[in-house]
């Protein structure tokens, strides 16, 4: 008796295992018939940023094919567009891949500016909080901290550079670029900072100054070394005392000296 189950039970996985493969093999068969019925364009925080667009997808795949509806899926190369995709210095990830109805869909991960660097030659770029340096747009303008003045960068803007790959290699002082993006990055994870920086203004690397969105005056840190604690005493100021005194009461914040706040009155 356990002998005819045991036959029983191999006829039928058997069984199961001929349907799987017919099965199989009619939904391959099927999809080597399907052919691109759409193009569905998925782009990330389009309505934030907007460095790359829908046509801009457009166009790029126009380049590649004349028209990618009506050809079977199989020959769409989906590796080849998303490289093509990721070729855009302000794409952080791209997927391609299509589905049984025939869709082609394409889903993008823009990258987020955090910094736009406006150098001493003039040169405009963004750069974002994994320290890629991004061109400019002539969809839109991000809304981001500004730094301006005598910023001269130990490399070339044109080039695709990531910024903290070469600080990285960095030998000796930390450039000032560097120390920009880590400014950066801290004064926009932070909600009171982020709402109340506007502008970084560089004279040299040891005299720097912020601008505020609220109140007339403007701050002036010196270098960036310990710009938390230094920061810490501006925040403490800005609840203690302009409260009171009002904030348009001083032209200049000196966060210079290490135990003590020199305001300068208009």
């Amino acid at each position: 008796m356990k002998q005819v189950r045991f036959v029983l039970g191999v006829i039928k996985w058997l069984l199961v295992a001929a349907y799987l493969v017919v099965a199989l093999s009619f939904v391959s068969s099927r999809s080597q018939q399907v052919v691109c019925s759409d193009i569905s364009i998925n782009i990330s925080d389009s309505l934030e940023n907007a460095f790359i667009t829908k046509q801009d997808v457009k166009n790029l795949i126009a380049k590649q094919h004349k028209n990618l509806v009506g050809i079977p899926l199989h020959m769409i190369n989906t590796y080849e567009l998303e490289q093509a995709l990721r070729n855009f210095q302000t794409v952080k990830n791209a997927e391609v891949y299509s589905v049984i109805d025939g869709t082609l869909n394409i889903r993008i991960n823009q990258r987020k500016p955090i910094l736009r660097i406006i150098n001493s030659k003039g040169q405009n770029y963004y750069i974002d909080s994994e320290g890629q340096v991004l061109p400019l747009s002539g969809n839109f303008a991000a809304h981001v901290l500004v730094a301006n003045g005598n910023i001269v960068e130990p490399f070339s803007v044109s080039s695709k550079v990531k910024i903290t790959e070469w600080c990285d290699e960095a030998n000796n002082s930390i450039p000032l670029i560097c120390k920009l993006l880590e400014f950066a990055n801290y004064v926009t994870r932070d909600k009171f900072w982020n709402a109340q920086i506007a502008q970084i203004y560089v004279d040299s690397p040891s005299r720097i100054e912020l601008i505020p969105r609220v109140g007339a005056h403007t701050i002036l840190m010196g270098s960036l070394d310990d710009y938390e604690l230094k920061l810490k005493k501006l925040r403490l100021f800005y609840e203690t005392a302009l409260p009171e005194e009002g904030w348009n009461k001083y032209r200049q914040i000196n966060l210079k000296y290490s135990n003590q706040i020199v305001c300068t009155k208009k």
